[in-house]
């Protein structure tokens, strides 16, 4: 029998925990470090190989703990290795010969299909008889488009399609999930996701399976139905049925909530939610009475995070008299809300929001986070709440960031700036000082212009910082692509035009650099050069050719590599004789 591909742990702990237990059996001691060191030698190629998600993490630990806990295993860490790169375990074809795994106790059978997706977990099926039933008892049941079909649900083509086709769809959806909870004999579930277009008429099939997961003592739920209407957003929501988590006799263990396009409403101190300690709300239309009700029934809540949801003007966070756990908040494109107060946040270390709340995130006998996260937004018209709306103007959502931003939060020592598509002609001189600014993020960086002196002068606000990072998602114009392939050719940057380094700020404290989506644009020589030459303690340089767009709460895409495909070898040789010998230079 020929395998198609094999699977590698890659998890750090849990391949420390198998790798313990294989290593100390002789008889598999040898076939594991084979595996291991095959494992090194493989990488994976192109954009279908590469990890769809990954964490970005928060350079918080008490933060990054909770993240780590919220996602389920098999998304943590997992590499597919397709059959041109994939050898066996043993250097066999024979997959009976070589499943030494096979004879593991049944307990690390069943971790190791839990590493994996559901759909890839069912193929271990073939392996043997002993690995015919595992499946059956991994501690993640995934239920979405991607596990039944094989691929994803591309949502918009499902949108446009008729009335009946769509519920022939969901029908059939209904009765693979079905059958799936039927086969399954495992003792407990981790983590349980459903992700798929249902509405209200399939209600009763969703509580059922939220029942299954309860009775499963879940820890994680994650319910994203979707949205596959195209005009009213919160028409026909499922009605979350919070009500099941205070059966009598039963004490739930869900930790890690998940909602997406339901409806929601809790009362008041309602007791079955006692043990959640993240709470993730996107698309979901809520008021303050909503957002109290599910702060005093949820003493525990340590991570909060609502986006693209329906919320007042005016949005107040706190639960009476009891101080919040917070230390995780993120509120993103909420319409229509412009302000929020949290009150008695006595341990809230980091906060996302967008720029329409820039000055109105006000904090009320609150701790001063350590880690902010601010996206600011375009000039251009948008539709939002079917009404058209003007963004705030780019120049001043840059003003306040490196004028105000220090004084509203002075304590921040990771900042992550996500920028703008507009091209913004002018960067405000009236600087305030993140005295303890160590960590800066420039997201989605499309200032090609003024890329230069943006960059100097978020370098000249933070005197304190050490690491720096770029997305770069600049655009090329005909002119840039003439200049780029001459020196890409000529692997010569300096025939290219010199910058004036003694015009922008020098940096005495900065030591490493990151740039990310680095596509050979000539601004992107300049920009190395620039922080190469001015960083007097630069130690580290990495510049990564992927494009990695960040997502909010942690989490952020990895596109593949950039469009223009340049061979490590010329950037290194171009960059070389520009390095300074204290300095390393990695390209990634």
């Amino acid at each position: 029998m020929q395998l198609s591909y094999i699977w590698i742990l890659d998890y750090k702990n849990d391949e420390r925990k198998l790798g313990s237990f294989i290593s100390s059996q002789s008889k598999y001691r040898e076939q594991w470090m084979i595996m291991k060191r095959e494992r090194e030698e493989i990488r994976p190629e192109g954009p279908n190989n590469c990890i769809p998600k990954f964490c970005f993490g928060f350079s918080v630990p008490e933060i990054d703990k909770i993240m780590e806990d919220r996602l389920p295993t098999n998304q943590k860490s997992r590499l597919k290795w397709p059959q041109s790169q994939a050898k066996t375990l043993l250097g066999i074809d024979n997959a009976l010969e070589a499943d030494l795994t096979g004879r593991l106790p049944v307990d690390i059978l069943s971790s190791i299909t839990s590493l994996i997706s559901l759909r890839e977990a069912a193929t271990t099926s073939i392996l043997s008889k002993r690995w015919r039933y595992i499946w059956r008892t991994s501690s993640n049941l995934d239920l979405d488009a991607k596990n039944m079909l094989g691929h994803f649900l591309y949502l918009d083509h499902f949108k446009r399609q008729p009335t009946q086709w769509k519920q022939k769809q969901k029908g059939r959806f209904v009765r693979w999930a079905n059958h799936i909870l039927e086969l399954y004999v495992g003792k407990n579930v981790d983590s349980f996701r459903v992700e798929y277009p249902l509405g209200s008429d399939h209600g009763c099939d969703v509580d059922r399976w939220i029942q299954f997961a309860i009775d499963m003592q879940v820890q994680k739920l994650d319910i994203n139905l979707l949205d596959d209407h195209l005009s009213d957003l919160y028409h026909d929501l499922y009605k979350f049925p919070y009500w099941l988590f205070a059966q009598a006799g039963k004490r739930p263990k869900i930790k890690h909530l998940s909602l997406n396009f339901c409806s929601l409403s809790i009362p008041e101190n309602y007791n079955g939610l006692n043990s959640l300690s993240s709470l993730s709300l996107k698309k979901i239309s809520l008021n303050q009475e909503n957002v109290y009700n599910i702060l005093t029934s949820c003493p525990s809540l340590e991570w909060f995070s609502i986006s693209e949801c329906r919320c007042p003007f005016r949005l107040k966070l706190s639960s009476g008299c009891r101080s919040l756990r917070l230390r995780h908040l993120r509120i993103f494109r909420c319409e229509p809300l412009e302000r929020v107060e949290i009150h008695d946040a006595v341990s809230v270390a980091s906060i996302e929001y967008d720029a329409k709340m820039f000055g109105q995130v006000l904090l009320k006998n609150s701790a001063q986070p350590v880690r902010l996260c601010v996206t600011l937004q375009s000039d251009r018209r948008t539709l939002q709440s079917d009404r058209r709306t003007l963004q705030p103007d780019p120049r001043t959502q840059i003003a306040y960031v490196l004028g105000t931003l220090a004084k509203d939060f002075p304590l921040v020592e990771t900042l992550l700036v996500s920028t703008p598509y507009a091209q913004v002609d002018l960067i405000s001189k009236h600087l305030t000082t993140f005295t303890r600014l160590k960590q800066l993020k420039l997201l989605g960086v499309r200032f090609r212009k003024i890329l230069l002196d943006l960059t100097s002068a978020f370098l000249e606000a933070a005197p304190s910082l050490v690491e720096l990072e770029m997305d770069l998602h600049l655009p090329c114009s005909e002119d840039d692509r003439i200049k780029r392939q001459k020196i890409i050719e000529g692997a010569d940057y300096r025939e290219h035009k010199k910058i004036p380094l003694k015009e922008y700020c020098q940096h005495q404290r900065l030591k490493k650099v990151e740039l990310r989506g680095f596509s050979a644009c000539p601004i992107e020589f300049d920009l190395a050069v620039l922080l190469l030459k001015n960083a007097i303690l630069l130690e580290k340089m990495r510049i990564v050719l992927e494009i990695t767009p960040y997502l909010g709460d942690g989490e952020c895409w990895v596109m593949g590599l950039s469009k223009t495909k340049i061979e490590r070898e010329k950037i290194l040789k171009i960059l070389g004789p520009e390095v300074p010998s204290t300095v390393d230079l990695v390209l990634v």
